[in-house]
């Protein structure tokens, strides 16, 4: 049982595909509904809601990107690219061979931000009600700097698990992942859950997995999700998760954004940070934060103007 991998797991109990505790929601559910089932169980998804086309436009953008790291051509050594940090030193010679995780206001291909575009999509869609009703607030701080932008290479991964609130922050209630495609079991990497987490952290291997005899015992709360672009699962800080891995080699370009209530929100997790409240009604950014020190105001600006706007980045 220690040893097996995804591509076993789905052999052998299929059932973990299925959802069998009912926590795949579409756009007609109510947001307190969602965010009760939230608290019960850990994680939920939202069904379509992003836009399919406005995903693989991102993908497309963020893909360019990998593809430049690496090139001195295309990122020459200074700090401040179009007022945004450079890649980090580790990709100053390609990615990893399991791809590679940026800052989100890194990611860009010209004057497309990606990120930005896709934060401004979240905030029209119908799942903004939802983090509100889990914030308990619609003033919300999005913490930029515990956000990540994910080019993954599907290989081969053991079964384990992890706790946002050890490997993150003990302090951020949430996280909200978005796949910028389809992502099927079995095909393509993406996340898994163990549903009904406790109100705790775990005990951890040295390498901040709670290891495969936690999942393998709790089989019957497993769920490997199947997105379809332009669904998003939330996941809570203690909810154990983990990525999927089948070998498959196959690409997958997502993000994981954390948010918090404003007034709640630690100094240190503000630098950058994007402000949403409402005006007239309407999720709006109503202010940034990002100290001197920090390369990300155009991507700030850029998120501020389409959310504004709704125009595509490279129109920015």
């Amino acid at each position: 049982m220690q040893n097996l991998n995804h591509c076993d797991v789905i052999a052998r109990y299929p059932e973990v595909q299925s959802d069998r505790h009912g926590l795949s929601f579409p756009s007609q559910a109510a947001p307190s509904e969602i965010a009760r089932a939230l608290s019960c169980f850990g994680v939920v998804m939202l069904r379509g809601a992003l836009s399919a086309d406005t995903l693989l436009t991102c993908a497309e953008s963020f893909r360019r990107f990998t593809h430049s790291l690496g090139r001195k051509s295309r990122w020459p050594g200074r700090l401040r690219l179009g007022g945004d940090e450079r890649p980090d030193a580790q990709w100053s010679g390609g990615e990893k061979d399991i791809g590679s995780w940026h800052k989100l206001w890194v990611v860009r291909d010209g004057n497309q931000r990606p990120a930005a575009a896709v934060i401004s999509a979240l905030l029209k869609s119908w799942a903004w009600p939802v983090v509100e009703a889990i914030s308990g607030t619609t003033d919300i701080a999005i913490l930029l700097r515990a956000c990540m932008a994910r080019h993954g290479i599907d290989r081969h991964l053991g079964v384990g698990a992890h706790q946002d609130a050890k490997v993150v922050a003990p302090d951020i209630p949430f996280s909200i992942w978005i796949p910028f495609h389809d992502v099927t079991p079995g095909q393509n990497s993406g996340l898994g859950f163990v549903v009904q987490p406790p109100d705790f952290i775990l005990p951890t291997l040295p390498h901040n997995d709670v290891g495969s005899d936690y999942v393998l015992s709790r089989l019957e709360k497993v769920w490997l999700p199947t997105y379809r672009a332009g669904d998003m699962t939330i996941h809570t800080k203690y909810s154990p998760h983990f990525t999927t891995g089948y070998g498959t080699l196959s690409d997958r370009y997502s993000l994981e954004i954390r948010a918090m209530p404003r007034d709640s929100a630690p100094s240190d997790h503000l630098d950058p940070a994007l402000y949403i409240g409402r005006r007239n009604g309407v999720p709006t950014i109503t202010g940034t934060g990002c100290l001197p020190g920090t390369a990300a105001r155009a991507f700030l600006a850029s998120s501020t103007q389409l959310a504004k706007t709704g125009a595509h980045p490279a129109k920015i």
